[in-house]
């Protein structure tokens, strides 16, 4: 078993059967930003797993002005076509980033941020099982 493994079972799981729980929201207004989010029918498009997998493991590299870019390309929009489904994937970002930095934190920052961006990777894997987004 690889240092991943127990966290590797919980978070894609957590993802494919959306929305994944929250516990609690620390901040009101993020409740109400993904209001529709969390209570839309359905599983979110495969194009947004991919954009939000692939944005959060851009953040644990800290590639900030790449992420920027992306956003404003018509890449984006084409595949994030509507708002449901760009807001499904800035919380799915906002879900991966949060547990990752829980879980660093949690460790006592033993593993780095090129660390985390490598648990994006294995999350990527088993989620959409070699279906990868590069920026």
């Amino acid at each position: 078993m690889g240092r991943w493994d127990h966290i590797l079972d919980q978070k894609p799981q957590d993802l494919r059967n959306f929305p994944p729980p929250i516990d609690e929201w620390l901040d009101e207004s993020l409740k109400a930003r993904y209001a529709k989010v969390v209570s839309r029918l359905g599983r979110p498009e495969l194009e947004t797993y991919r954009v939000a997998v692939e944005l959060a493991r851009e953040e644990m590299l800290r590639e900030y002005e790449l992420i920027d870019a992306f956003c404003r390309s018509p890449e984006y929009k084409r595949l994030l076509p509507n708002e449901l489904e760009e807001q499904t994937a800035h919380f799915m970002t906002r879900y991966l980033v949060d547990s990752a930095l829980a879980f660093q934190e949690a460790t006592q920052d033993k593993f780095r941020r090129r660390d985390l961006a490598a648990l994006m990777e294995k999350v990527e894997d088993r989620l959409l099982r070699g279906y990868r987004l590069r920026l």
